[in-house]
């Protein structure tokens, strides 16, 4: 389901497969986020994202954000010298994204609580 999302978004902006390996990468590196940041929860598979303690949600859309944009900025400019460059767009993209997630997620499950 990853790599067919990225696909359509590669196809639409015309961008040569970025998108789709960095939502592969963020697909396989899932289950070790899950234990990282919910511990026992994600062992008993019972994680349910309106119950979590909002700490544990905000680290998952962290390191979430920050495999994926880390990803697609390197596969996206290629070049070990322009490091700096690749690192501040991860930085500036990993904020925007976990400001308007956990905008979202407070918007959305306020009601449901």
């Amino acid at each position: 389901m990853s790599f067919i999302l990225g696909m359509l978004i590669d196809i639409f902006s015309d961008s040569g497969g970025v998108h789709a390996a960095a939502a592969v990468s963020l697909a396989y590196s899932r289950p070790v986020l899950l234990k990282t940041s919910f511990g026992m929860l994600y062992e008993h598979q019972s994680i349910k994202f309106n119950l979590t303690e909002i700490g544990s949600l905000i680290t998952y859309i962290t390191l979430g954000a920050l495999i994926h944009h880390l990803v697609l900025f390197s596969l996206e400019v290629f070049s070990i010298s322009e490091i700096l460059l690749i690192l501040k767009k991860t930085l500036f993209s990993c904020i925007f994204t976990i400001v308007l997630s956990i905008l979202i997620i407070v918007l959305f499950s306020r009601n449901q609580r």
